[in-house]
């Protein structure tokens, strides 16, 4: 009980405080994979992987890159992600 008490603390810090070094640690170990590298490599994407606060949230968080690098689906939902905070930032005033 106290294990999953802790593990939603950690969830929940991780959420509105991502530390800058583990995000940084997290998009290293995706850019390993191609499809990564491509999005981080593209100008459109690569502002929101560093700067956009879900997307920034959702990559400091471990078990969602674990999820990423095993789940074809996971990639499908993040890749939805980007494209639509590359189109919420474009079409903002």
């Amino acid at each position: 009980m106290v294990e999953l008490i802790l593990e939603m603390a950690v969830e929940v810090s991780s959420y509105f405080f991502t530390p800058k070094k583990r995000l940084e640690k997290n998009i290293r170990l995706l850019k390993s994979d191609q499809w990564f590298a491509e999005l981080e490599d593209d100008f459109r994407y690569n502002h929101l992987i560093w700067n956009n606060r879900k997307v920034t949230r959702y990559l400091g968080l471990s078990n969602n890159v674990e999820k990423l690098i095993k789940d074809d689906n996971e990639k499908a939902k993040f890749k939805k992600l980007l494209t639509y905070e590359h189109v919420k930032f474009i079409t903002s005033p």
